[in-house]
């Protein structure tokens, strides 16, 4: 294996043309800067340098290692650049997961802020329900994620993730503008019973969040569908063929031909949170895209309060 700090030497005596310059320029004796070279030559087997009334100049074989020390030092420059970019925050990679309805006014503008500010960084985006998302933080397959829970479908966290409150996110319910509730400005679960439901869950552990919050209410759900696309959820519900659960992050991407009214009950208000990896050190661009997404989740409460 050849020694890096030897082949610095090397390539100082070749930009020299002389042993004691290269010496001098490196702080060593003119002894220790032959040895050093003498060593090299032995790792690699060749004889690198030759002398002449005027200095020492360099063999084809040392031409050729001084050729690819220059690459290795290019590349060794890069990777110091890139390394002090990734611990300022300013370059490297983010790994970001995020759910389908956080995707709709809550990620984009954050990650909008983030690039502006932080072009350097490569922003790798992912599409994840909670427990996928937590799943992929704890095997260090993402860097971020947004996650949420729901107090009848508590979110198991598991040691080596983190996780931390973002904002509150109530469920809404969105009816069709000639529902007989449709003028009410707050509805009751239990005011539902008889209605046709249009569930936005598809698989996941939250599928049981309805049923759960409709049994507490004293009824069961009857389901009519079952789709993870919201785009299918608001028209299905637009066609007045059921009513649908609405977060509270759609609502300002929320279709003009359809009514959404607040619900009263507390079990159909979900936490979403930020999971990273657990430990000293988190990466320090998705500490930035905590911060922005902070900023956004401020600005959306402020503009529509739950």
């Amino acid at each position: 294996m050849l020694d890096l700090a030897r082949l610095r030497v090397l390539r100082e005596v070749a930009r020299h043309g002389s042993l004691t310059r290269a010496a001098a320029a490196l702080s060593y004796t003119t002894s220790a800067l032959s040895q050093q070279i003498a060593v090299l030559e032995r790792e690699a087997g060749a004889l690198l340098l030759e002398r002449h009334a005027r200095g020492v100049r360099l063999t084809e074989a040392g031409r050729a290692l001084v050729r690819h020390t220059e690459r290795v030092l290019t590349e060794l420059r890069a990777a110091e650049s890139a390394l002090a970019a990734i611990s300022t925050g300013e370059g490297g990679r983010l790994r970001f997961g995020s759910f389908t309805t956080a995707n709709a006014t809550l990620m984009p503008p954050a990650v909008r802020a983030f690039q502006r500010a932080r072009p350097g960084v490569e922003v790798e985006l992912t599409e994840a329900d909670r427990d996928e998302a937590m799943a992929a933080v704890a095997a260090h397959e993402l860097d971020l994620a947004l996650v949420y829970e729901f107090p009848v479908v508590p979110l198991e966290v598991p040691p080596t993730v983190e996780v931390r409150p973002l904002l509150a996110d109530p469920l809404h319910i969105a009816l069709p503008p000639d529902h007989r509730l449709a003028g009410r400005e707050r509805i009751r679960l239990a005011e539902l019973a008889g209605e046709r439901w249009i569930q936005g869950v598809h698989r996941g552990s939250t599928i049981d969040v309805l049923p759960k919050a409709c049994r507490e209410a004293g009824f069961e759900p009857r389901i009519a569908f079952r789709t993870d696309d919201q785009i299918t959820v608001r028209g299905l519900v637009a066609a007045g063929l059921g009513v649908a659960l609405a977060p509270f992050l759609t609502l300002p991407a929320t279709a003009p031909d359809l009514v959404v009214r607040p619900l009263s009950e507390p079990s159909l208000t979900r936490t979403v949170m930020t999971a990273t990896p657990a430990g000293r050190y988190r990466l320090p661009a998705a500490t930035a895209m905590i911060e922005h997404l902070r900023a956004v989740a401020a600005d959306l409460t402020r503009i529509s309060p739950p």
